[in-house]
């Protein structure tokens, strides 16, 4: 029935909560397994405003940073899937919620599995949170684990 699915993770230990439900899916059918993270835009750069005591106004972007650092945690959970599933890994920069409903219409995914919690509880609170979004505007079912 759910021949690929996508697994949009942050890495976080909400997210790795989905983890034993996508291997149980292995006996339903499933073959394939796109795992994304998304690097957002929106926080890939940090404003410096004290330097050298006046006030400046320069950016650090650090998305090369936390690319390597995803780049480190994606090949941990190639590892544990790659022995189930044919795994195709994707690290991606953009909106998360966009970026996921895109990677689930461009590989063709049948299902998304995913956390209902990630990393910015009290940013989710205040903007929506991203697996909300995700569930309102995907092409396919989703399978939202809650959080324990």
């Amino acid at each position: 029935m759910f021949k690929k699915i996508l697994y949009p993770t942050d890495f976080s230990e909400c997210a790795q909560a989905a983890i034993p439900y996508i291997k149980t899916m292995k006996k339903a059918g499933t073959k394939e397994l796109v795992i994304l993270h998304v690097i957002d835009i929106r926080q890939s750069t940090i404003i410096d405003t004290t330097a050298f005591g006046e006030t400046f106004i320069y950016p650090y972007d650090i998305s090369d940073i936390l690319k390597k650092e995803a780049e480190s945690q994606m090949k941990t959970l190639i590892k544990q899937f790659s022995r189930i599933f044919h795994v195709t890994p994707l690290i991606v920069e953009g909106i998360p919620f966009k970026e996921i409903i895109h990677a689930a219409k461009l590989h063709k995914v049948s299902c998304i599995v995913m956390s209902s919690h990630g990393k910015s509880n009290i940013e989710e609170m205040l903007l929506g949170s991203v697996t909300e979004k995700v569930v309102r505007k995907s092409p396919v079912p989703c399978l939202v684990i809650k959080r324990a």
